[in-house]
């Protein structure tokens, strides 16, 4: 029993040992613990009042800045109220100017409404006494020799005189008589006798300044013409009137000789045997065509024509440059359109020109173009009739050129194009 409290004892003892080794090595760890744990607070108290001063920092700055902010916010919007007072006071100037502008313009439309009228008063106002002392010096007759035949004028500085083609056709001696008596023999340079016209080519330069030509395709109805010519042997006589109408188609007798011209000029200034050749002229002394003949008195009185100013231009300038002038030629046979005949068909209006006939192996038939075709339009520019399709084709085209016309077959509108031909 002894023993076994002794080993009890002994055992006891070692585990109170055990127990007060580990008890003091736990102390240890708890001191060592809590030394690292007094070392971190004092860190962390450390850290906390730094970023409490650079919070504190942080917050001073912001709210300089955002004050500076306001301040400048302020005068941001104070400058944008003064640019609005200034973009105000702008539009007013503005709208004041466009308001000017407007009635400035409205000014402007008014002097060129007056400038346009004074214009047409001019035009519709000829002068005929001063018209006479302008142009009359370069007026010229045409004799044989022995009477005055017919008129003309001074065309260029190069000695050319132009007249009408039948008034020289059958001359054998030709003399260019000046208003002021000198007499030049003179030499057809070349005619054209579908034209009606023709160049002469005096011996010697006469020193007179030829006459101006308009653009003819600038005539209108109703303006005023004067001519100056040698009717009945009458020298220098000057009539007026106005334009009757344009781009006329006429069938011309000259010497039991039937004549189709193109490119006339229809007016009612008197003329008579003698005036073939002379100018016509408008208000401001311009030639605006070629005088060549008169309706019969047997026939009516008052229809006079002339070759646009236009027409004897292409002419005459070919005359001089290579002897002759190459007429252009379509190789049709056409007539106006009559009531009768839009009867029953798709056509609208008379308005256009009929093909009668086609001449075999002529530009016309080459393109396909038949019987019965209506030409409306010539390269996109309408056709009412015979009169204004070949004072185009006379005025604008040469042979060789190229044409489109628009035409009408049955119901169908059609586009054909060809070569222009030469008129033999």
């Amino acid at each position: 029993m002894n023993k076994l409290i002794i080993v009890l004892l002994v055992l006891l003892l070692a585990a109170f040992g055990g127990l007060g080794y580990y008890s003091y090595g736990l102390t240890q760890q708890v001191n060592v613990l809590s030394e690292q744990l007094n070392t971190f607070r004092a860190e962390q108290a450390t850290r906390v009042d730094e970023l409490s001063g650079e919070l504190s920092a942080f917050r001073t700055e912001t709210l300089a800045g955002l004050s500076n902010l306001e301040v400048g916010t302020q005068q941001n919007l104070n400058r944008i109220d003064a640019l609005s007072g200034e973009l105000e006071n702008s539009q007013a100037s503005i709208n004041e100017l466009q308001t000017g502008l407007a009635e400035a313009a409205a000014d402007v439309q008014d002097l060129a409404d007056q400038v346009n009228r004074a214009a047409r008063f001019s035009r519709s106002v000829l002068d005929a006494e001063q018209l006479y002392d302008m142009v009359g010096s370069a007026v010229v007759r045409i004799s044989d020799g022995g009477r005055t035949i017919g008129s003309g004028f001074i065309y260029d500085g190069e000695a050319h005189v132009v007249t009408a083609y039948h008034v020289v056709d059958a001359l054998d001696q030709i003399f260019v008589v000046l208003p002021d008596g000198h007499a030049y023999q003179a030499v057809i340079r070349g005619g054209s006798e579908l034209s009606d016209v023709a160049v002469l080519e005096l011996g010697a330069d006469p020193g007179i300044e030829p006459l101006v030509l308009a653009d003819s395709a600038t005539v209108v109805i109703g303006q005023p013409v004067a001519t100056i010519g040698s009717p009945f042997d009458l020298a220098d006589t000057l009539t007026t009137g106005i334009v009757s109408q344009v781009n006329r188609y006429a069938d011309i007798e000259y010497n039991s000789q039937i004549r189709w011209i193109a490119n006339l000029i229809q007016f009612d200034a008197a003329v008579n045997f003698g005036n073939s050749g002379c100018p016509l002229f408008n208000a401001d002394g311009e030639v605006i065509g070629l005088v060549i003949a008169r309706v019969q008195p047997d026939e009516g009185d008052g229809i006079y024509y002339a070759v646009s100013a236009n027409k004897m231009k292409r002419v005459a300038d070919s005359l001089i440059e290579r002897g002759s002038f190459d007429y252009p030629w379509l190789g049709v046979d056409i007539s106006n359109l009559t009531p009768l005949y839009i009867q029953g068909s798709d056509l609208q209006s008379v308005n256009g020109v009929l093909v009668n006939r086609v001449v075999q192996g002529g530009p016309a038939d080459d393109a396909g173009l038949e019987n019965e075709d209506v030409i409306i339009s010539f390269d996109g520019v309408p056709m009412r009739n015979i009169a204004e399709l070949t004072s185009y084709l006379g005025e604008y085209k040469s042979p060789g050129d190229p044409a489109t016309f628009t035409i009408i077959r049955g119901s169908d509108a059609l586009e054909i194009t060809l070569e222009v031909g030469q008129r033999n």
